[in-house]
């Protein structure tokens, strides 16, 4: 998605607003302005930076993802209501990775919209909607394993099945409402090659971006961050008085959760709130400026890195999740192998079984021909504390 999408403002606009008649000239307006302050910023290595980066974010977070939902949908195992939240959360992230192939020919197109009006708002609503979802989903599961750790309370050992699917539906239909106020203002635009931007009414337009850009941040960072950070370090603080065993490291990996979210989505909203209030409400150096909108981009594909880490965190370092995994590959292993050894096994059986039976007149018991020819796994480890790692 480039800048001129999600911003679309730049300084000098509201001094040169009344010469505005049209979009042709709001475009000329923005071309004009951003090029008078000229830095050396390769344009074409930008996108094929942001084209490698699309394409390893997509082939990594889309295989971490697709493994985690089928693992989790396949084998639940224990504590499979509180994992609910990571299915969820794991099928919001698989949506916006599939989403990146269409920003990834935007940018190889240099921001060519060549899809229609339809998915122009379809292809923002898509993403925008998956993203809440993502974050709000990881909120949920930070004060859900706090309060289900620390609850005595019997009505939520018996309504938490209920209250948690009530939850997961009520974040999906948040999640759907809150991309509305900027979808509708999204427009295709026909100038001198198509672009889907960002246009609302050209008299409310700074008022339009700067509330879009407020609530993108209190809504999808500083109010989740507030709530994570709450409850990962409230539960941290329980884990040391409980003197829990694998304590430390249950601590290291709370403060994992927090610092990779700020790491992912500090430097994007940042970067948003400056470029929005840039020229109406603030006056940056020109040549920052022109910095922040070069590399608006690249840290809003930075951004869906989360897409690629928390599959990391939330569960291929559980021991649970490793155990559950092993079990899926090993009963999609080449069944040939399999019956090949089942037939040996059954031969070598039948002849001990005659043999001991002559001798002995005693059924035996140690050969059993229908045992699985699978390894033997061991049982998922019980973790004093299986909630912060399932």
């Amino acid at each position: 998605m480039s800048v001129e999408e999600n911003l679309g403002s730049s300084e000098g606009l509201t001094n040169n607003f009344g010469e505005i008649h049209n979009l042709t000239e709001l475009l000329y307006l923005l071309n004009h302005t951003l090029s008078e302050c000229y830095t050396e910023l390769s344009e074409n290595t930008k996108r094929a930076a942001l084209f490698v980066l699309y394409l390893a974010i997509f082939v990594v977070g889309l295989v971490e993802n697709l493994l985690v939902v089928f693992v989790n949908w396949r084998c639940p195992g224990r504590g499979e209501l509180l994992r609910l939240y990571i299915l969820n959360m794991a099928i919001a992230d698989l949506c916006v990775v599939l989403s990146l192939p269409v920003w990834m020919l935007e940018v190889t197109l240099e921001y060519t919209w060549l899809w229609g009006s339809f998915s122009c708002r379809f292809a923002h609503y898509f993403y925008f909607a998956n993203m809440y979802s993502s974050i709000f989903f990881l909120v949920c599961l930070s004060i859900d394993r706090y309060v289900t750790l620390t609850s005595t309370s019997p009505s939520w050992q018996r309504h938490q099945h209920r209250v948690r699917r009530a939850v997961c539906a009520g974040v999906w239909v948040l999640s759907a409402l809150i991309p509305l106020p900027e979808v509708v203002h999204m427009q295709l635009v026909e100038s001198t090659e198509p672009m889907c931007l960002f246009l609302a009414p050209l008299e409310t337009y700074d008022t339009w971006s700067l509330v879009v850009a407020l609530s993108t941040t209190i809504l999808g960072f500083l109010l989740p961050l507030l709530l994570i950070a709450i409850f990962n370090v409230l539960m941290a603080c329980w884990l040391r008085r409980k003197g829990q065993p694998e304590g430390r490291r249950h601590c290291l990996l709370l403060c994992a959760y927090i610092g990779v979210f700020i790491i992912c989505w500090l430097p994007y909203h940042v970067t948003l709130l400056l470029l929005t209030l840039d020229g109406p409400h603030i006056s940056l150096h020109c040549y920052l400026s022109h910095v922040l909108y070069f590399f608006y981009d690249i840290i809003d594909c930075f951004s869906m890195l989360h897409c690629v880490i928390n599959p990391i965190l939330y569960n291929f370092l559980s021991r649970s999740f490793q155990g559950r995994l092993l079990r899926a590959v090993v009963h999609y292993l080449p069944k040939v192998q399999a019956r090949a050894g089942r037939r040996a096994s059954s031969v070598s059986s039948s002849t001990q079984h005659s043999i001991i039976i002559t001798k002995e007149g005693v059924q035996p018991t140690a050969a059993d021909p229908h045992q699985h020819p699978g390894p033997s796994l061991p049982a998922p480890n019980a973790s004093p504390s299986p909630l912060l790692l399932s």
